[in-house]
């Protein structure tokens, strides 16, 4: 079963597994699907390590990084959250950081795209 996005993002199905271990982000794509390493919690020291082990354990084959926290978690209990009130709390250096992960990141095949 392939899709579009199978083939955009390199994998076999369109099977996508979000999940804080390194382990289960590798045996997933290795398997053909696409791992996605939960980044939320660790120090840019560790996703660095963590990344380096997934890049070795792999075989070559898509992964993501999700870097993004949970909507839930960002604005648990407020009232009158809004588009631009969440825009407020990121850090002024943060997309800067974010590209640079991203030029980084890049295999020969990826998109020359502004993210």
């Amino acid at each position: 079963m392939k899709s579009a996005i199978c083939d955009v993002l390199g994998m076999e199905f369109p099977l996508f597994a979000f999940s804080h271990c390194r382990d289960v982000v590798a045996a997933v794509s290795r398997a053909g699907g696409f791992g996605v390493l939960g980044a939320t919690g660790h120090s840019p020291e560790s996703v660095h390590r963590e990344l380096q082990w997934i890049d070795e354990h792999v075989g070559g084959k898509p992964y993501g990084l999700d870097v993004l926290v949970p909507e839930n978690m960002a604005t648990a209990g407020e009232v009158g959250v809004t588009y631009n009130s969440l825009r407020s709390r990121v850090p002024p250096q943060h997309p800067t950081v974010r590209s640079a992960i991203a030029r980084e990141c890049r295999g020969p095949g990826d998109r020359d795209r502004d993210l």
